[in-house]
């Protein structure tokens, strides 16, 4: 997933998801632009399940899913299209090393 913010402008994978108490945590990949943990909590996870599905961008984003992942993996169409203006992509400070 690509996080963006006045901040960064980083990538994130997830690389697990484990349980701790009434948290799910999410940790990045080795691979991502910066090491992460990631916890969410129970109410916020439905939350955003409630916005999705409520929402109807969401709810046809989940129901042509399917579509959507076969499009990203074929590279057809613009589904990994950068929706931002076209400007100089800051130096990556979030991994100097």
């Amino acid at each position: 997933m690509k996080v963006r913010s006045p901040l960064a402008d980083m990538d994130v994978g997830i690389g697990s998801v484990s349980r701790a108490g009434n948290d799910l945590i999410l940790r990045s990949q080795a691979d991502s632009s910066v090491d992460t943990e990631i916890t969410v909590s129970a109410s916020e996870v439905l939350r955003t399940i409630w916005l999705v599905l409520s929402s109807l961008a969401g709810l046809v984003f989940v129901l042509g899913l399917p579509f959507f992942w076969l499009r990203e993996r074929l590279g057809l169409g613009d589904a990994t299209r950068d929706i931002r203006p076209a400007t100089a992509r800051p130096a990556d400070i979030n991994k100097p090393w």
